[in-house]
């Protein structure tokens, strides 16, 4: 069991000492070679008792993908805040860009189970206000159209992970990432304004 798991179940909270190990277990060996029953093992409780917090693997795993996406937007956001206005909002893009890259290329099984599961997808406030004025930005100087913004949103964030799944499948150097990155904020940029 984890140190953190420890601690939570020792204070009483024995659904966060769940998760915790079958976060820990899920990045170590991938979610198929993780049980609900060997979680509740290895956090030192009967099977019973954890499936009186969770039903299934399943809701198990759905919890995993919920902490996956709370571990991801830290991730990020210490690697933005920094100097968070430093170059713009293309400098802020690509940074994020190479956050989440490494992020996933660091935890291959729990980016799997995060994009696999039925958890809705939300940004906390300071990504949504990164991807606002990421947009609003390329709008203005770039010649989006206002009405193009979901569309470019979900291009942007399609390419970003697209390069995560390249080097976690061994089809791209991540030694590559970066100049990757910067090759994507070039392409977006040149794209001509409309007339």
């Amino acid at each position: 069991m984890s140190e953190t798991a420890k601690r939570a179940y020792h204070h009483g909270d024995l659904s966060e000492a769940l998760i915790e190990q079958a976060v820990a277990s899920v990045d170590a060996v991938g979610a198929e070679h993780v049980s609900l029953r060997a979680v509740a093992a290895a956090v030192g409780v009967s099977p019973s008792a954890a499936y009186h917090h969770f039903a299934d693997k399943e809701a198990l795993m759905e919890a995993v993908s919920a902490r996956g996406f709370v571990q991801l937007d830290q991730f990020i956001l210490c690697h933005v805040s920094v100097e968070p206005h430093l170059g713009g909002p293309l400098e802020l893009m690509r940074h994020s860009a190479n956050a989440y890259i490494s992020f996933a290329v660091d935890h291959p099984h729990l980016f799997h189970v995060m994009f696999n599961g039925k958890v809705a997808l939300h940004r906390p406030e300071y990504i949504e206000g990164s991807v606002v004025s990421t947009l609003s930005h390329l709008q203005a100087e770039y010649g989006f159209a206002q009405e193009d913004s979901h569309l470019l949103e979900t291009v942007l964030i399609a390419s970003v992970h697209g390069i995560a799944a390249l080097v976690i499948e061994g089809r791209m150097n991540r030694a590559h990432v970066p100049a990757a990155v910067d090759m994507l904020t070039t392409i977006i940029t040149t794209t001509p304004k409309s007339k």
